[in-house]
């Protein structure tokens, strides 16, 4: 299991804002010459079932994308890409994660593929 934000539901990492910032303030004062990495959480709202998606704010150097429902099973798709050739996806039934190791600039997509809406949240980190 990784070790990043706090889990909600089931096994979802969301980067809470009070504890990112609170860590990243703590990290800072402990260590300043040490470089953060970035995480950010998107979607957490409704989502269609019809191939519909939650994506980050922007491309980053992504390593690792997950995405879960807040309610339910639905079949979902974690997904970290760019306009070149990264393309990596994974699926899951209510739960769904995916590493990257390209070092790219790639976005983060979760995708509700169960054909029912449903509360979808995703998390990635650098």
């Amino acid at each position: 299991m990784r070790k990043g934000g706090p889990r909600l539901g089931g096994g979802l990492r969301l980067g809470l804002l009070v504890g990112v910032v609170g860590g990243a303030l703590a990290v800072s004062a402990s260590a300043p010459g040490v470089a953060l990495a970035f995480n950010e959480s998107y979607g957490g709202g409704s989502l269609c079932g019809s191939t519909c998606y939650f994506q980050s704010a922007g491309a980053h150097t992504f390593s690792f994308n997950e995405g879960g429902s807040l309610e339910g099973s639905p079949y979902l798709a974690c997904q970290l890409f760019n306009s070149k050739n990264a393309n990596e996806v994974t699926h899951g039934d209510g739960y769904c994660e995916e590493v990257y190791g390209g070092g790219e600039y790639v976005w983060a997509r979760v995708y509700n593929e169960s054909g029912k809406t449903y509360k979808v949240a995703g998390y990635a980190e650098t």
